[in-house]
């Protein structure tokens, strides 16, 4: 078996067929790949699609489990994985036709324990959403063959998503690689893991992987409740950037991981003023107590830059000038 995809499932009824046409589209034959669908507690027509399509095609498989979230999905997914290599896509999502003989090809050549490849951002219409240029920014594509650590530091940029890359499944397994299942935002923590062990990986410069941007997404949770989630989650994810700069020799991931501390900062700031401000006195003293003050930009455009700057000079004064424009 050369391939396992794993897709968790949870109440995506109105997707999970074109994500599953998708997969089955494909230049490989039904036998050399697997696609693992974790129903993940799923209350919806979800499972009765999957289930049609598994009675149809034999190398479907289908694992249910109660609720765990995506993390805990993935985690099921990767212990029932029997490819030699996995890759993660999410069931709202879908990936290009007849793409996986050319990917698998490509990371059997260079013998890799992970390649990276290209995606968009689309529309629920299929309309591709442009790239931002703080997205594209520090982001390098080569297929020149580095370390993790120079991946992470010198080419990764900001986008930390799992469904972007392909992975050696003995490599995930025997280091022991799993997600951590109780946060959103874990594709920052687990990919950073994950390639701080990692010794070779490169990119493959090929938009292979249509990414949905849809109004259910975690950020535009619209309860309290995951509003809240979403502040504590991203300072889960601040303190776990703090502890691998403890750790770390690597000048240059230094830098990295101080510049994701920045960039999540920024974002973390107007996203509690603007929807939760009764936390914002806690997020005040949670910068001050953490010292996070001065931020440190890392390879930022001139917006980010001026945007952390203002922040270095009083939180407080960048929320109110945020709202005031907003």
């Amino acid at each position: 078996m050369l391939l396992s995809i794993i897709i968790p499932v949870y109440n995506v009824e109105q997707y999970l067929s074109k994500c599953l046409n998708s997969l089955l589209q494909q230049d490989i034959a039904a036998e050399n790949y697997e696609i693992i669908v974790v129903n993940d507690g799923s209350t919806d027509d979800s499972m009765a699609i999957a289930e049609e399509y598994a009675q149809k095609h034999q190398n479907i498989i289908i694992i249910t489990q109660e609720n765990k979230g995506l993390g805990g999905a993935r985690n099921t997914g990767i212990r029932h994985a029997t490819g030699k290599y996995l890759w993660f896509v999410d069931s709202d999502d879908y990936i290009e036709s007849n793409v996986l003989k050319e990917l698998l090809d490509f990371i059997e050549k260079k013998e890799l324990e992970i390649l990276r490849f290209n995606y968009e951002a689309v529309k629920e219409n299929g309309n591709i959403i442009a790239k931002k240029n703080n997205s594209l920014h520090s982001i390098v594509y080569s297929e020149n063959i580095v370390t993790g650590e120079e991946f992470l530091s010198k080419q990764l940029g900001w986008a930390c998503y799992a469904v972007m890359f392909l992975f050696d499944t003995e490599f995930i397994k025997k280091n022991n690689l799993y997600f951590n299942e109780n946060i959103y935002f874990e594709d920052i923590e687990w990919l950073i893991k994950v390639l701080l062990k990692t010794e070779r990986i490169c990119s493959y410069n090929k938009c292979v992987y249509y990414y949905l941007q849809r109004e259910g997404s975690i950020t535009k949770s619209k309860t309290l409740e995951k509003k809240e989630k979403v502040y504590n989650d991203k300072l889960f994810v601040i303190q776990y950037l703090q502890t691998q700069i403890e750790n770390s020799q690597n000048k240059q991931v230094i830098l990295w991981l101080k510049g994701m501390i920045s960039l999540t900062v920024i974002s973390l700031l107007p996203y509690v003023c603007n929807q939760i401000p009764h936390k914002k006195d806690e997020l005040y003293l949670f910068i001050s107590k953490n010292k996070l003050l001065p931020l440190r930009p890392y390879r930022f455009t001139l917006r980010q830059f001026i945007t952390l700057i203002l922040i270095n000079i009083s939180p407080k004064l960048f929320c109110r000038l945020k709202k005031r424009i907003k």
